[in-house]
């Protein structure tokens, strides 16, 4: 079968749905930038901001009281930055296509958000310029996902969104490994992580080529459409249905996840250093032990829905092990498991979202929404997390979520019916 080094060709117009099956060399480009955001994003969240802030504030419960506000301001962030990226690259006319300059765009916000992040010594500062950060994670994570519905056909959606699984484990795992290991000072750390967002990008958005958008074919843009652009997809039952079990299964993922250094210090009583690079580690070989197989078995038969809903109830019962047994062999049981849900889930379940998208034209904008609920729930988990921790049952509780929140997500996507 024919396929092309860059995902597409002139012949094809920017709104056709592509037919050329992706080679390997654009996978991995593609999968390069998603690891670079993916390493950078995570090791700041769960190890750098955790230290920082206990460093600027000198005890648990302030630190995750400063973490949590860090995210609250974030989150408003993502859901503007989201969309407004999206409808962005829906209409750029760069040569290299529509998706390529916005990848570069977004690493450079937030390579140099972190660097400077690093060298912050108060809680306004560490939360203002995460909140830059976030500016440009969401634009490159619009660009990254809008590639795949633009250039990659749906017979090979799920293979190659099983990569995006890959670096969004793989990459968090070396991220952490980095700055619990080598680069052990916060400054240093942040510096490292800005760096490799930008380096890692590189080869994606300069080596690489999308169909390009023509003028002819470009909309206008207005400040009505994009308010509209944030709902007007949700119109449609199955995507709302998808954007509804994305947000519930990345809610309980984060919610198992974001507090594990505090549960471990706090709850478990290890070292926090050690025992979260441990899971990360369990949780990261579990994630690839069931990303790749399971993104080729739903390409192959074309089901999606029964695969997804089993990954997210499996991350409901880690979610249970973490609450009934706060002990470390319990905990890597809870990460093994959580892992193995997840890994199933994320492959899959892309590939579903981009075939539920209402109008090819919009699919950046789309998929900056469905990314508000990639993004928000990480969000929406540290000030939340926070409050159950401090506030109501602590750990118990939080894990409890995780449990809730992954059998919702199962259950949003049984009612989808333009994907089996």
């Amino acid at each position: 079968m024919t396929t092309v080094d860059s995902a597409g060709t002139q012949e094809r117009r920017a709104f056709d749905e592509p037919t050329t099956l992706v080679r390997p060399r654009w996978i991995t480009y593609w999968t390069l930038a998603a690891f670079g955001m993916y390493m950078a994003y995570y090791a700041v969240q769960q190890i750098l901001i955790p230290k920082q802030t206990n460093e600027i504030t000198g005890n648990s419960a302030a630190a995750v009281s400063a973490q949590a506000l860090a995210n609250i301001v974030a989150a408003v962030v993502t859901i503007v930055v989201c969309v407004l990226a999206g409808e962005l690259s829906d209409r750029t006319l760069h040569r290299r296509g529509r998706r390529q300059i916005w990848v570069i765009i977004g690493a450079l916000v937030f390579g140099g958000a972190l660097i400077v992040q690093g060298i912050a010594h108060t809680v306004f500062l560490v939360v203002a310029f995460w909140a830059v950060a976030q500016v440009g994670v969401s634009s490159m994570t619009a660009a990254i996902l809008a590639t795949v519905p633009d250039e990659v056909p749906v017979r090979q959606r799920a293979r190659v969104s099983s990569w995006f699984g890959v670096a969004q484990s793989v990459g968090p795992l070396l991220g952490i490994m980095l700055v619990t290991t080598v680069l052990l000072g916060v400054p240093i750390g942040y510096t490292a992580l800005g760096v490799l967002v930008v380096l890692l990008a590189i080869p994606f958005a300069l080596r690489t080529r999308g169909v390009r958008l023509t003028a002819a074919q470009r909309r206008p843009l207005d400040l009505r459409a994009v308010v509209v652009g944030i709902v007007q997809p949700l119109k449609h039952a199955d995507f709302s249905w998808a954007w509804t079990g994305r947000f519930f299964i990345q809610l309980s993922n984060a919610l198992g996840q974001l507090y594990l250094y505090q549960f471990l210090k706090d709850r478990v009583h290890v070292d926090p250093d050690l025992g979260t690079l441990i899971l990360t580690v369990l949780y990261t070989v579990s994630v690839v032990a069931a990303c790749l197989p399971s993104g080729w078995l739903s390409d192959r038969t074309g089901r999606r829905k029964r695969m997804v809903m089993i990954s997210s109830t499996l991350q409901g019962i880690a979610g249970l092990i973490f609450a009934l047994s706060p002990t470390m062999p319990g905990a890597i049981a809870g990460a093994i498991l959580l892992g193995l849900g997840y890994g199933a889930y994320i492959s899959v379940d892309q590939a579903l979202i981009t075939q539920v998208l209402p109008h090819p034209e919009d699919r950046g904008k789309d998929l900056g929404v469905i990314n508000i609920a990639n993004m928000l729930p990480y969000v929406l988990a540290a000030a939340l997390g926070g409050v159950v921790i401090n506030m109501l049952g602590g750990y118990v509780t939080l894990y409890a979520l995780v449990a809730v929140t992954g059998v919702i997500a199962a259950l949003a996507v049984w009612p989808i019916k333009s994907v089996k």
